[in-house]
């Protein structure tokens, strides 16, 4: 018994030593990695959300940033019944990690922003963060139609990016039969159990949240398995320019299936009579390399396959909102995963806004 125990304390020192040269090894040729853990769950209802009840941190050269998950797996520290209170208006809000609010605080998101600037005009409102990171839009539409319509909603926010468009069909929930939207999966949860385990084992989150190098292995892992980072995505989408004028077939097909998609959401919100608000987050696109001094802002919504100018429907570009700051001020993050910063939350919060009262999107 003495030489196993000397055995397994010998290992025990050896893999700690290993880990510590990694670390160090990971600090001096790549510097500081963003540690940003992903709890992210499947749901009774089929799709993911965020870990109910979660509580963990994200840290990068640009942040340093609490996530607080209520018990609904929304991003909030406030839990939501599923009557409303009397006298309260609902806006929920679906997207991914832009919505979700990877790299600001909670109370920097976008939709925080749009809760707080509509309050601020005498309204009694609440806005439902239910953005979930790698989410796609058939995520999005199977959540509304199975949870979130529940809260009783006045106005559905549904927000788009880019990678929207490779995610839908990866998530292999919805294909098209000519010009026919077709379900041909009950739910999508990757990984599964697996997926789940790794996503909230207590030694993995750890690492998750401390470790430069576990985290630069598990980026390496995640970018192989599903290209859910912005630098990828764009890769996905090939050449943007090409994308936006329909010479590319794999995009096209994609575009297709993205609008067949907000079809599906747009009636389903038609027929309980709730508005509609869209938005596009657009993409950066650094002519002089990931990180360059200039960037431009593409919008790669697919407006040709799904026109928004539809009763009950509002669209926002953001690009529009944020052009005027191009070059002046940061708008996405550049030592991290690139999302907004608080400075793009807020101008978009406040377009929201605005739109929303413009439209009289939210009756009184």
């Amino acid at each position: 018994m003495k030489r196993l125990f000397a055995t397994l304390a010998t290992l025990g020192i050896a893999l700690l030593v290993s880990a510590a040269l990694l670390e160090g090894g990971v600090l001096l040729t790549k510097g500081p990695q963003a540690r940003f853990p992903r709890r992210v769950v499947g749901a009774p209802f089929g799709v993911r959300i965020n870990e109910p009840g979660a509580r963990y941190w994200h840290t990068s050269p640009d942040v340093h940033v609490e996530f607080r998950i209520n018990a609904q797996g929304m991003r909030d520290d406030r839990d939501f019944a599923y009557a409303k209170p009397a006298g309260v208006r609902r806006i929920v809000s679906l997207g991914d990690s832009f919505t979700a609010g990877y790299e600001v605080s909670g109370e920097e998101t976008f939709s925080s922003v749009l809760e707080r600037a509509l309050r601020a005009d005498g309204r009694r409102v609440e806005v439902l963060n239910a953005g979930v990171s790698g989410y796609s839009t058939a995520e999005e539409a199977l959540y509304l139609e199975r949870e979130l319509f529940r809260y009783e909603p006045d106005l559905v926010l549904v927000s788009f990016y880019s990678n929207d468009l490779v995610d839908n069909a990866r998530a292999g929930l919805f294909r098209l039969d000519g010009d026919q939207l077709v379900q041909i999966a009950d739910s999508y949860v990757p990984g599964g159990r697996f997926g789940n385990l790794l996503n909230t084992n207590p030694l993995f989150s750890f690492l998750s949240e401390h470790s430069s190098a576990f985290a630069l292995l598990k980026e390496a892992a995640t970018t192989a398995a599903k290209q859910s980072v912005v630098a990828e995505n764009l890769g996905h989408v090939a050449s943007a320019e090409g994308a936006m004028a329909g010479d590319n077939p794999f995009a096209r097909e994609q575009r297709r299936l993205t609008a067949a998609i907000f079809e599906r959401i747009y009636a389903d919100v038609r027929e309980k009579g709730i508005p509609l608000l869209i938005q596009s987050i657009p993409t950066p696109v650094y002519p002089d390399g990931p990180g360059g001094a200039r960037i431009q802002l593409l919008d790669l919504f697919p407006m040709a396959e799904f026109p928004v100018d539809r009763p009950g429907l509002a669209f926002l570009s953001a690009k529009t909102v944020l052009d005027p700051l191009v070059g002046k001020e940061l708008l996405y993050h550049l030592r991290s995963h690139g999302h907004w910063t608080p400075l793009a939350h807020r101008v978009d919060g406040e377009a929201l806004a605005k739109l929303v009262e413009e439209r009289s999107l939210l009756p009184r």
